[in-house]
C-alpha cells in the first residue's frame, strides 16, 4: 500500500499534487487512477490531474456540487459505490497473483481503513 500524506506534497487539494505523487508512486499511467472523494476539492484535485473522479454523498457536498467540480459518477456513500464499481469499468475482486500484487493508495485526511479478514 501506498500513503502519501499532505507532509509528502508542497500544495494540497484543490491543487493535483497529493494524487500526482500517488499515480508516480504506484507507477501506473494516469489514465488508470480512479479518485474517490466526498468534497469538491477532491475531485477539482482529481480533474487538475487528467484522472477520472468519482464522488459521495457522505461529505456534506450534494449531487449538483460534486458534478459540476467534475464527478463522473456520485454515489451515496461507500457501500453505494462497492456495488456499483462495474459502472465504473473495476472488476471485483481483483486478482492476486504472485506477479502482480494489488497496490492501493491513500491520500485522505484519516488513516485508511483497516482490512478485515473474510
Amino acid at each position: 500500500m501506498v500513503v502519501i500524506d499532505r507532509g509528502d506534497v508542497l500544495r494540497a487539494k484543490p491543487e493535483p499534487d497529493l494524487f500526482l505523487k500517488c499515480q508516480e508512486q504506484l507507477g501506473v499511467d494516469i489514465r488508470d487512477c480512479y479518485v474517490v472523494g466526498d468534497a469538491v476539492w477532491d475531485l477539482l484535485a482529481a480533474r487538475r490531474a487528467g484522472m477520472l473522479s468519482v464522488g459521495l454523498l457522505s461529505g456534506g457536498y450534494g449531487w449538483d456540487e460534486l458534478t459540476s467540480a467534475g464527478a463522473f459518477r456520485v454515489y451515496r456513500d461507500a457501500a453505494d459505490l462497492h456495488r456499483s464499481l462495474d459502472e465504473l469499468g473495476i472488476v471485483y475482486p481483483l486478482s492476486r497473483t504472485p506477479h502482480r500484487p494489488r497496490r492501493a493508495a491513500w491520500t485522505g485526511p484519516r488513516r485508511p481503513p483497516r482490512s478485515r479478514s473474510s
